[in-house]
């Protein structure tokens, strides 16, 4: 691996877990939370495993073929399946990095559109990834092995058209775009990059930026105005954020941690920030626990609140992205997802009023397929 990188309400405002009905393993439940993720074993075929929270535990659905292959692995940060809204639909997309495809479907009714490619995008290699990132209507795919990006128009049904591909200065190690929808944001695990995004989704590259240690996974601000990196440093919690001006560019950054004073957490790849922005809270991919920072964009500061280890953390590989469980709030609680190398693991964990979280009984929960298992999205998912 190169370092350098779903539900009636799961708690109650972080307080308290809910119970509620089970859904059919053909639609979603309406008003109900979800955790999907993709399995992404390497060279078989792959899955999404859909999760509902059920009484303080993560309840299995549905694996949902996805119809390709997956890829067996790669950057920690890169996020490999997303929940998208485009034009008042819902759709979800999951990489089958093995075939070089997004598999596409319809929420909540799990419909599927269908495999797409890129006759320009490959990342058919053990290891590689299929990084992917949505806005509005348009999905982007990062593929590891021909170092490009593919945009996809998204249409009614959760159909994909390409409307072009674009060369990347090296391998995504983690993708995100921008609230407002004019700037796709990435982190190669050495450098930062930029490309604006015009109206008919056509891209102009502004980078790259040199990176201070590691820069790989992103989250940016509500307002479009921050880029927040976690450093895949392989030492303590470190984050780099930089202000993203008007024009798409990135200004001066500002560096955070790598001394111990963001705990002690090893290695610092995905980050996310709570649905309110008071929080920030960080995958130690290596050490296998979640740091917990306090955020605030004015004055721009991170303070350290909290460090869990994961249950079970010493049969882990490695632990990948984190997603908050409710989009409002704080999140209320975590979805994580657990590297394992026989069996998909999914993370459950409470967020506290002060910020620090506490795993779920019983959890980690598994989706009972061999795994290689990295990314986790939230159906419904947070706004930005």
């Amino acid at each position: 691996m190169k370092r350098r990188s779903v539900l009636a309400a799961i708690f109650s405002c972080s307080v308290i877990f809910c119970s509620i009905v089970f859904c059919s393993i053909t639609a979603l439940a309406q008003g109900g939370y979800y955790a999907v993720t993709n399995n992404d074993p390497p060279s078989v075929a792959n899955s999404a495993s859909i999760f509902q929270v059920q009484n303080q535990a993560l309840k299995l659905i549905e694996n949902l073929p996805t119809g390709g292959n997956g890829g067996g692995g790669g950057y920690f940060a890169l996020t490999r399946v997303v929940v998208a809204e485009s034009n008042g639909q819902k759709c979800l997309f999951v990489g089958d990095a093995g075939t070089s495809d997004v598999a596409a479907f319809a929420l909540p009714s799990l419909t599927k559109a269908g495999n797409y490619t890129d006759p320009q995008g490959n990342s058919n290699a053990f290891f590689a990834s299929l990084g992917l990132a949505a806005r509005g209507n348009l999905l982007f795919a990062a593929y590891g092995v021909s170092i490009n990006v593919g945009v996809f128009q998204i249409s009614t049904g959760c159909k994909l058209t390409l409307l072009g591909t674009y060369d990347s200065a090296e391998a995504v190690a983690g993708m995100k775009v921008t609230p407002d929808g004019k700037t796709l944001v990435l982190g190669y695990g050495d450098s930062v990059d930029t490309y604006s995004i015009s109206s008919q989704g056509v891209l102009k590259e502004n980078g790259p930026y040199p990176g201070i240690n590691a820069p790989s996974g992103v989250d940016i601000t509500s307002d479009s105005k921050y880029a927040v990196f976690g450093d895949a440093t392989g030492g303590t919690t470190q984050i780099e954020i930089y202000p993203i001006n008007g024009d798409g560019t990135l200004g001066t950054e500002t560096n955070f941690g790598g001394d111990g004073s963001l705990g002690q957490g090893q290695d610092s790849s995905f980050v996310y920030l709570s649905p309110n922005q008071k929080f920030l809270y960080v995958s130690n991919n290596l050490s296998k626990q979640i740091t917990s920072l306090g955020f605030s964009e004015s004055p721009l500061k991170l303070s350290y609140v909290g460090i869990s280890t994961l249950n079970g953390a010493l049969n882990l590989i490695s632990i990948g992205g984190l997603v908050t469980a409710v989009p409002s709030g704080d999140g209320a609680g975590l979805y994580v997802a657990e590297f394992s190398g026989s069996q998909g693991l999914v993370g459950l964990l409470k967020i506290n009023a002060n910020g620090t979280t506490t795993e779920a009984p019983g959890s980690p929960f598994t989706n009972g397929v061999s795994s290689s298992l990295l990314s986790v999205a939230a159906y419904p998912q947070r706004s930005f």
